[in-house]
């Protein structure tokens, strides 16, 4: 079993947001029962006890909530992600209908892209944009080879070729020949052709504290920091499942287990189909309004750099990915979950993105990190890497009463919010609440068949699941990029 590390690095996104809720416990004493038990305060836990505060706001009677967090609140995946809203709107599409048929890709795209305007009228109907830094505008996939264009371009013909230039989707995305003339991308230099799309960015551990400081004040929830689950029970004879922590028992009627990466430390059935993946970002200064757009630089089809900006008075870009590097140690990365440790050399190859890779970047301006480099300017955080590259959402198979979001495999942002509005309505109702559904869910898709955390789905990966050999095909593929000449210049060779 495996619970987050004790001392993550810093990042930027929870020390530059400076939370009053960052250790915060509604009570001294953790509470003896309750009718929900959420584990996780991320994104997914934070969704979660949202949704169940607006299905249930008109009732007479509404569900006692704990939320348990081992970590400081939202310190873990959630607060430590690349920030972009970004669906997957063309660039999965080949392997999406290899596996699921045209029709079964157009609408994945679909439930990723509804998160656009889920995220707008929450956003809006809360008071929050401002709070949460949330933009929406046009983001871009640069091609920096023509071995990246072919992939890109082929998912993009594909989708046009099955769908025709008039599907509602389609008519967002833009191909664009030639970067070199085009004002999305005039600021990379050395990109070849690009795709563009909408898309968004948000500081994504604001958001969660937003939306739980609007639970709390509803009333229903206790949150608890470093408090992790160190077991759980199965329902007993009376209905209660009991979560034993350092700090006591808890009793609750039914369990939502949002840990994503951690998952298998109170479930160990998915400790082969729910991974760690480590990855690493920093936060840059930049002058005011410098990066105009949010985007995405391709080679192959591992490495990648991604970037947003984020606004006044931070000005801060926030720049993941590095792949150029860190291929050279696949072992960094997965599988790995050493949160505690930075990636040796990565805050210097990212300080260098600037000046290599963004034209114009101000000569009075030399690159250097927001912050100290172990106080939140640079950080690692677990992706997650799941064994078939999708969540599981639901009941959890084979035990009563417990309920889960979790996997999200490093693309959570589009995914998780409307995944956990289709899932509280049936712990609701399970647990015999009265229960409204909210505008905000009425003419968004439902939850996806890939997602579903059915048995037959966890039986057939535990069948074929094999680590190792997982282990050994990323190793393979990073260097097999590693080799190629993006990944060999000067800066991208690690110097240890």
């Amino acid at each position: 079993m495996v619970l987050p590390v004790a001392n993550p690095t810093k990042s930027y996104w929870i020390e530059a947001a400076e939370s009053p809720l960052r250790d915060f416990r509604s009570t001294e004493e953790l509470p003896q029962e309750c009718d929900i038990a959420i584990v996780g305060s991320g994104y997914a836990g934070a969704s979660t006890a949202y949704w169940i505060h607006k299905y249930t706001e008109s009732s007479a009677k509404k569900p006692q909530m704990v939320m348990l967090e081992a970590r400081d609140i939202c310190g873990s995946a959630t607060g430590r992600n690349g920030g972009q809203l970004r669906p997957h709107a063309y660039s999965r599409y080949l392997p999406w209908k290899e596996r699921f048929g045209a029709e079964g890709a157009i609408e994945l795209i679909r439930h990723e892209m509804a998160h656009l305007s889920a995220f707008k009228e929450l956003a809006e109907q809360e008071g929050i944009t401002e709070e949460v830094c949330l933009k929406f505008g046009e983001t871009f996939d640069a091609a920096m080879t023509e071995e990246a264009w072919t992939r890109l371009r082929g998912n993009y013909e594909a989708m046009r070729q099955d769908h025709g230039e008039d599907d509602e989707f389609f008519k967002l995305i833009k191909l664009i020949e030639d970067a070199a003339g085009a004002e999305e991308f005039s600021q990379m230099k050395g990109a070849l052709a690009a795709i563009t799309h909408p898309a968004g960015q948000i500081w994504p551990y604001k958001f969660v504290h937003a939306i739980l400081r609007i639970v709390l004040e509803a009333g229903n929830l206790n949150l608890q920091a470093h408090t992790p689950a160190k077991s759980i029970s199965e329902r007993d004879a009376n209905g209660w499942i009991t979560i034993t922590t350092d700090r006591g028992e808890l009793r609750a009627r039914t369990v939502i287990h949002t840990t994503n990466r951690w998952a298998s430390h109170l479930l160990p059935e998915f400790s082969k189909l729910i991974l760690g993946e480590r990855a690493t970002l920093a936060a840059i200064k930049a002058p005011e309004g410098f990066i105009k757009h949010t985007g995405a630089q391709h080679w192959d089809q591992s490495v990648n750099n991604y970037h947003l900006q984020l606004p006044s008075p931070y000005n801060a870009v926030i720049l993941g990915g590095g792949r150029q590097y860190t291929v050279h140690m696949p072992e960094a990365c997965f599988p790995n979950d050493e949160e505690d440790k930075q990636v040796p050399g990565i805050a210097d190859f990212f300080q260098s993105w600037p000046t290599s890779d963004v034209a114009d970047w101000p000569t009075s301006s030399l690159p250097e990190l927001a912050r100290d480099v172990d106080d939140g300017g640079c950080w690692t955080g677990m992706e997650t890497s799941v064994i078939d590259s999708f969540p599981f959402v639901g009941p959890v198979p084979n035990r009563e009463g417990h309920w889960m979001a979790a996997g999200f495999a490093g693309h959570g942002m589009p995914r998780i919010l409307l995944s956990a509005a289709h899932n509280v309505p049936k712990v609701l109702e399970a647990l015999k609440f009265e229960q409204k559904p909210p505008s905000l869910v009425a003419n968004y898709p439902p939850l996806l068949a890939p997602f579903h955390a059915t048995p037959e789905r966890v039986e057939r990966l535990l069948r074929t699941a094999d680590v190792g050999a997982l282990a050994k095909a990323y190793k393979e593929k990073c260097e097999m990029s590693a080799v190629k000449a993006f990944c060999c210049d000067e800066r991208s060779k690690p110097k240890i």
